[in-house]
């Protein structure tokens, strides 16, 4: 019998997506339409797109008969022949593709807001609104509002003083803008939104005068008691001529905390102190000549006072400690609930719901509504239920399926969750893993779940694994806290042994280096860096087969620094990177060069911008560093920069902002600078946004730019190129070989980079004056609280998160794993400390290495591809560059010539042809008999001249001709004293349209001429039948 819930635990790497696709398939091939019943959800639109279509792909190899062993499955599942099962999954396609809309694999976000849409009356909406996506816009508006209504004598600026001085005292910038941003996230989170609300006409202000008068009250109790008591003691001490040198340790001994208390200087007694506690031994040195007079004294006098005073601390230093706590968070409580205010009103001011309501809303919503009901609002019924990455799912959202699945359930559905705890790295945005690893027992009974546990392995090679079995399995031993070793050992002991595929057997590499004592950081950072991606290109890998995994953005961008500088100075290996974390456009050295060129451009006798432009062009395309420019004239600055800017200066100063940067590029050849051209384009990319928004005067853009200039450069993933990547956006991703440069993150880090960590804490557990939340920061060693428990538990959670986040980068590598660690050390207190104490055992060494680099074998002709120039022209040219990335090859609706057009676009020279027309056969964009045409060409001296790495060639590039037309020409090669223009063709040739076609060949060398001083000449590529044509 099936039960109605199937949990899949599913460590790393074991088929995951496969098997909720393989379980999305066995559920739609039940009849026709029953796909339509079936939701599947997941986190990311990327996700969710790279589930349809491993989905749809699996329906390929089903109704192909290719994947054999699924089709004997699901023909066993259903009682039906094998031919049944691969008729039955082409007529799921064709349902599919004919009702895509019914093809329900989404986000949980987009399945809410679809719900959420048909109960506008329901929510009490007033006239339209709108979704507001963008939180951070949000986040800005409020707080930029918040800082310009405050007002001098406000309560709120002294909040905002207090907040700015306690940054101070940890060593922060004054500047509050950023942090204020960072805290208002909280108000956004689930955390604070399940917070009960507040009735009544208390405001915030209400509650915080309440809290200072306790605060003030407690304060003055426990210091005036303690002073009182300290105070008798130090009378009796002076009354007997004693002092601090009668007493052990002077003043940092027991007189020195009883005199210290006497003058109100609060602080809990150390061990040193309470050592003296009941016990007059401890109070004076045994050499002491006048000991036993001493002791008397104590004995009679002292000892009971003192007892007294440390009772006093036992019984109330907590509270006394916890309102200091309080104290020290008021101005917190005070900003964001102004804040909260501020954010209620941009709801409200803009008619918008933000992006995080929705969950909430939506649990107001369906809480007590009767499901078929909402169904019937929707326009869907759904049966099945599929939630992947069930390890991430929040409480609020989870409460939101409890009454969907439990209407399922009753109705006898199958539903399938899919997850794994150790990957669960987004408690910050609210995720609980607690509620596939226990919780979801309380809401279904134990007997109407089915688990089933993933073991295989299907990713990584004999090493890696092996390597995880051993660090995993044995890490909740290396923890003392019960709780934390208990909760370890769920999540870790219990099915963590992964298998290892027959084929994996014998392969794979690790390699953990530990930093030594005393050295730079960054420097052994940089020599293993390079080391690691030499040893790994020189066993046949490439650039793109790197993915190198840091914590955070900062990490990221170190190492976008040490791999730019490394291409400049080696060509050798291919340093080549892309990353969405690490490059701010504003580090870079060609758009500060672009920006000290404005400068210069608008005051000519800027020196500092000069030398600057000066310092760029012989650092970067010169590459000529002994030039000492700093103390020239500008005159003689100008001696050593290209004549076409000299000469032409006032001329380029006076052009429209686009214009103007076009002709820098060409002008200083910005275009054959391979580190910098991903810069390049984003800054193009801003320079458009700027004259949309701002038009085309240049001389207002440095003003725009101060406001609007920081920014992240998206890059594109590419084929050959290093991959820089957080360990978040890593999760689900896999990489031939993984380096992980910065292995020493705290265990306890629970805010992530410099932010503080907010816990909303119940008051009323503590006084039943307050019924309401507070947030207090996150105190790593506090003891002497009331709040202790929250501060154990965030604790526990934090080591589980940056375990997690261990586990989670180790198993990324499907052949190779380099680790540089940090110092090696006996304490525990980062991820470093505890790899080394698993590892080291009875082996103390720097470095410990597993197995043998993997080797790959290298593609015939394959070579780097990264973007090594970037077109650019005159600015009178008015040249478009089309690019291909988000082109995609169909072999169902698109012609066989456009194929053959689009996979010739993609070849960037002879370097990557081959691989180019291969990966097309294997991907089956193209048939063998194609194929063969292409490799046909590669063989032909007249056509493959025109692939020559060392021509500038440009691809499916679009000319606007001076009436408007737009042309696109096929290939662009550009040599030093000629350019060429391809024009392909496919099918026999036609005297009529070989005509036509010479004559718009002759049309596209006149636009080319127009942009080039150069002989311009143009060939037809026919290629089936391997002619090259010029009349």
């Amino acid at each position: 019998m099936i039960k109605p819930i199937k949990i899949y635990k599913s460590s790393a790497g074991s088929g995951k997506t496969y098997t909720l696709s393989k379980n999305y398939i066995r559920l739609a091939l039940k009849n026709r339409n029953n796909f339509k019943k079936i939701l599947a959800v997941t986190f990311t639109n990327k996700a969710a797109e790279e589930m349809k279509s491993r989905i749809l792909e699996m329906i390929d190899t089903i109704s192909s008969g290719e994947d054999k062993n699924l089709i004997i499955e699901l023909s066993k599942f259903y009682g039906s022949s094998p031919q049944e099962i691969s008729i039955r999954a082409k007529k799921l396609k064709t349902n599919i593709l004919h009702n895509y809309s019914y093809f329900n694999v989404t986000t949980i976000d987009s399945f809410f807001y679809s719900i959420i849409q048909s109960f506008t009356r329901d929510l009490k909406f007033k006239g339209k609104y709108n979704i507001e996506m963008d939180l951070e816009f949000v986040i800005n508006e409020v707080v930029s509002s918040f800082l310009a209504d405050l007002k001098k004598e406000d309560k709120i600026t002294k909040w905002l003083t207090d907040f700015s001085r306690e940054r101070i005292k940890s060593g922060k910038d004054f500047l509050i803008d950023g942090e204020l941003k960072n805290i208002t996230k909280n108000l956004f989170t689930e955390q604070y939104k399940s917070l009960p609300k507040s009735t009544g006409k208390t405001t915030y202000r209400d509650k915080i005068a309440k809290l200072r008068k306790f605060i003030i009250t407690t304060k003055k109790k426990f210091e005036k008691d303690a002073i009182t008591i300290s105070s008798e003691l130090i009378r009796l001490i002076n009354e007997n001529s004693y002092d601090e040198k009668d007493f052990s340790y002077g003043l940092s001994g027991v007189f020195g905390f009883i005199y210290k208390n006497s003058k109100g200087e609060i602080k809990y007694p150390s061990k040193r102190i309470l050592a003296c506690f009941k016990d007059p031994d401890k109070w004076v040195n045994k050499k002491k000549p006048e000991r036993d007079n001493i002791l008397k004294i104590i004995e009679c006098d002292l000892i009971n006072l003192f007892n007294k005073l440390i009772n006093h601390y036992d019984s109330s230093f907590k509270l006394y400690n916890s309102s200091q706590e309080i104290n020290n968070n008021l101005y917190t409580y005070g900003i964001l609930s102004e804040l909260d205010l501020r954010v209620t009103r941009y709801r409200e001011d803009n008619n918008v719901i933000l992006i995080s309501d929705i969950s909430e809303l939506l649990y107001e919503v369906i809480k007590d509504e009767f499901i078929p009901f909402l169904f019937e609002k929707v326009g869907n019924t759904y049966s099945h239920y599929l939630i992947d990455e069930f390890q991430d799912t929040s409480l609020l959202q989870w409460k939101n399926f409890i009454r969907l699945i439990s209407d399922s359930v009753a109705s006898g559905h199958e539903n399938i969750f899919v997850g794994d705890t150790k990957q669960s790295i987004y408690r910050w945005r609210g995720s609980n893993s607690k509620i596939m690893d226990s919780e979801i027992e309380s809401f279904f009974t134990r007997d109407i779940i089915e688990l089933k546990s993933l073991n295989k392995n299907w990713r990584s090679t004999e090493e890696i694994i092996k390597f995880n079995n051993n660090i995993f399995s044995n890490i909740s031993n290396y923890f003392e806290d019960d709780s934390m070793v208990d909760n370890l050992s769920i999540k870790f002991n219990s099915d963590i042994i992964q298998e290892i595929r027959d084929d994996k057997k014998g392969d794979g590499y690790v390699e953990v280096n530990f930093r030594e004592k005393g050295n730079d950081k960054l420097d052994f950072v940089n020599s293993f860096l390079i080391d690691s991606i030499n040893k790994i290109q020189d066993n046949g890998f490439s650039a793109g087969d790197i993915g190198i995994i840091v914590r955070d953005n900062k990490e990221a961008n170190i190492i976008a620094g040490i791999l730019s500088y490394q291409a400049e100075i080696d060509t050798y290996y291919d340093y080549g990177f892309v990353s969405a974390d690490a490059l701010e456009i504003n580090t870079s050295p060609i758009v500060n060069f672009f920006l000290s060129t404005f400068r210069y451009l608008k005051n000519f006798k800027d020196r500092l911008s000069l030398s600057e432009i000066l310092h760029f062009y012989h650092t970067y395309i010169i590459k000529s560093d002994d030039v000492i420019h700093y103390s020239l004239s500008n005159e003689d600055k100008l001696k050593l920069l290209p004549d076409s800017f000299t000469k032409n200066k006032l001329k380029i100063s006076r052009l429209p902002i686009y214009e103007l940067v076009e002709e820098l590029i060409r002008v200083f050849k910005l275009n054959l600078i391979p580190s910098q051209i991903p810069y390049l384009k984003a800054f193009q990319d801003i320079i458009i946004e700027y004259k949309t928004l701002q038009g085309e005067e240049s001389s207002s853009f440095l003003e725009w730019w101060d406001k609007n200039g920081k920014r992240k450069l998206n890059m594109t993933p590419q084929e050959n190129e290093i991959q820089i990547i957080t360990i978040h956006k890593s999760k689900g991703l896999e990489f031939s070989n993984v380096i992980l440069p910065f292995f020493d993150w705290d265990l306890d880090n629970v805010g992530g980079g410099n932010r503080e960590k907010i816990i909303w804490v119940d008051l009323l557990k503590y006084n039943d004056e307050f019924d309401f939340h507070f947030p207090i920061k996150y105190k790593r060693n506090e003891r002497n609280s009331i709040f202790n428990m929250y501060y154990h538990n965030e604790r526990i959670k934090a080591y589980e998160d940056n375990i997690n986040l261990m586990y989670v980068s180790f198993t990324r590598p499907k052949d190779n794993l380099f680790i540089l660690a940090g110092e090696q050390r006996n304490e525990i207190k980062n991820v470093s400390d505890l790899l080394y104490n698993i590892l080291r055992k009875n082996n103390k060494k720097n470095s410990f290495k597993y197995g043998c680099i993997s080797k790959k074998k290298p593609l015939p002709n394959s070579l780097s591809n990264s973007l090594l120039s970037y077109p650019s022209f005159s600015w009178r040219e008015r040249l478009i560059i089309k690019t291909t990335e988000d082109k995609t090859l169909n072999i169902d609706n698109i012609e066989r010539g456009k194929i053959l057009h689009d996979i010739l676009s993609e070849i960037e020279n002879i370097n990557d042809y081959n691989e180019k027309i291969s990966r097309a056969l294997k991907n089956k964009k193209i048939k063998i008999n194609e194929f063969k045409l292409l490799d046909d060409l590669y063989k032909n001296k007249n056509f493959i001249r025109f692939f020559n790495p060392e021509f500038n060639s440009y691809n499916e590039i679009e000319i606007l001709s001076d009436s408007g037309n737009v042309y696109r020409l096929d290939r662009v090669v550009e040599t030093d004293n000629s350019v060429y223009v391809l024009d392909y063709k496919t099918g026999k040739i036609n005297k009529e349209d070989h005509s036509k076609y010479l004559k718009k060949l002759e049309l596209y060398m006149t636009l080319l001429q127009s942009i080039y001083d150069k002989k311009i000449k143009g060939y037809l590529v026919y290629i089936d039948l391997n002619k090259i044509l010029n009349d």
